[in-house]
């Protein structure tokens, strides 16, 4: 049976070329764009999954009363260490770094890069994987350095950079401090510990021995509030259990105006990239998303709206099936799975469509959406899901609607309730432009939501 339905299908779409031609593009547009944003929307709820132990990672960010004491994004350099030396039944591991910009060389290439002067332990605390050095003890002392493997590239045109010197230019007079490279690690996924800011950071040096600012290490001293510190609970703690020990070592090591004027907020760096900045970047997926399931919307009534238009044709054919026993369940079956081979076929041009338009998308969203023959388990799921389930919706209607036609007038030609037909058909055409202004409405209201994410 199921093999006659493929026949009687294929038949169809042959000997009707011309509509055929229209539903497989309007769906395979749907599908496309459907997929494009899906694409991008599962890669941004994927932000910091890869991140080791991300449940119990902590940014520890700052609520000043008087703005001009401090940046949110910053707190005091030695809290995150002594939290872990005075409570370490609480808190199992601690990463501070200073964002800096400045040049770094080797030999004769010199580049403008972000550096991370920062404490040793973000590799083992978050799981970065080594491909060079020994991943149980990446920076050897302190005149060493990590390295990502793009950056060990362009230094000096192989990944394997092991103990190649590198400088960076300090503030102090125009001196360099040199590096011996002692890991290489790999080039690391947007995140927010090394993305925190814009920039993502390819070289990291230690801040203990860093000669960068020509003076004391900023990261142990309580007189300023401008590092930016990161905390990993021990398994079962929370963030509640923190309050009172930020409240004790506040009391204990900074002022009275200090305490009177700040509260330490830790958030956790699983959903921190979506709720950050008021949650823009999680609205902005929830108006994308909205837009792709209306697009996919307009494509499914345009092959409904086709369909039943073009029905005329169909119901001899199904008042004769009828007469010689053709059973409802049977025309039912037959009708989807001609709306799943459409589709089947228009899943396969939107891929293609998918790879020439993801360049563009890439640059619209400042990402970078993977590659068709790169797509992983949860992608490719997503796009059998996405396929079956238009399929079934385009073709459900359709085949309820002629199938039920009565023997007596699909013999003639003639559909049943051609008033109601009728009606419903009208109203589908008012919803599809209704959702094409609410799709151009929502794509203002993204491009506008983007230029804010990036600018902050």
């Amino acid at each position: 049976m199921l093999k006659n339905y493929f026949s009687i299908s294929f038949r169809h779409l042959l000997r009707h070329k011309f509509f055929s031609v229209i539903n497989i593009l309007c769906l395979a547009i749907g599908i496309c764009f459907s997929l494009l944003i899906g694409v991008y929307v599962l890669n941004q709820y994927h932000i910091n999954a890869s991140i080791k132990n991300v449940d119990n990672q902590y940014i520890i960010k700052s609520k000043w009363k008087v703005k001009e004491m401090g940046l949110e994004i910053t707190t005091f350099g030695p809290l995150a260490k002594t939290l872990r030396k005075e409570y370490p039944s609480l808190v199992k591991n601690y990463y501070r770094y200073n964002p800096v910009t400045n040049v770094v060389s080797a030999g004769d290439k010199f580049f403008k890069e972000d550096i991370s002067i920062g404490d040793t332990s973000f590799i083992a605390m978050y799981g970065f994987p080594v491909l060079y050095g020994n991943p149980q003890r990446p920076f050897t002392d302190n005149s060493s350095a990590v390295i990502t493997e793009t950056m060990a590239m362009k230094l000096f045109g192989e990944q394997n950079a092991l103990n190649k010197v590198i400088s960076v230019l300090t503030t102090a007079n125009g001196a360099k401090q040199d590096y011996k490279v002692s890991a290489v690690i790999k080039d690391i996924p947007y995140n927010s510990i090394t993305s925190l800011f814009p920039s993502n950071y390819r070289v990291f040096v230690p801040t203990a021995g860093s000669r960068y600012y020509g003076g004391n290490d900023p990261s142990e001293g309580w007189n300023s509030a401008y590092e930016i510190s990161m905390l990993e609970l021990q398994p079962g703690k929370s963030v509640a259990d923190l309050a009172a020990p930020l409240k004790q070592l506040l009391a204990k090591y900074t002022t009275e105006t200090v305490q009177k004027n700040l509260v330490i907020n830790p958030v956790s760096v699983k959903d921190y990239y979506l709720k950050d900045n008021n949650g823009a970047a999680l609205r902005m997926i929830v108006i994308l998303s909205l837009a792709a399931l209306f697009i996919l919307l307009m494509a499914v009534i345009n092959f409904v709206n086709i369909n039943i238009g073009t029905s005329a044709y169909r119901l001899k054919e199904i008042g004769l099936r009828k007469v010689f026993g053709g059973a409802k369940r049977q025309l039912i079956a037959q009708f989807i799975t001609e709306a799943m081979i459409l589709t089947g076929i228009a899943a396969l041009i939107a891929l293609g469509l998918y790879q020439a338009l993801r360049p563009v998308f890439d640059q619209v969203l400042n990402t970078r959406l993977e590659s068709v023959f790169h797509f992983n388990l949860s992608t490719s799921g997503y796009l059998l899901a996405l396929a079956f389930i238009t399929g079934f919706i385009a073709g459900i209607y359709p085949a309820f609607v002629l199938s039920s036609a009565r023997v007596i007038n699909a013999v003639k030609g003639k559909i049943d309730a051609a008033k109601g037909g009728l009606v419903l058909r009208k109203s589908m055409l008012v919803v599809q432009f209704t959702l094409a202004i609410i799709v151009f409405i929502s794509a203002l209201i993204v491009s506008r939501q983007v230029a804010y994410v990036f600018s902050k």
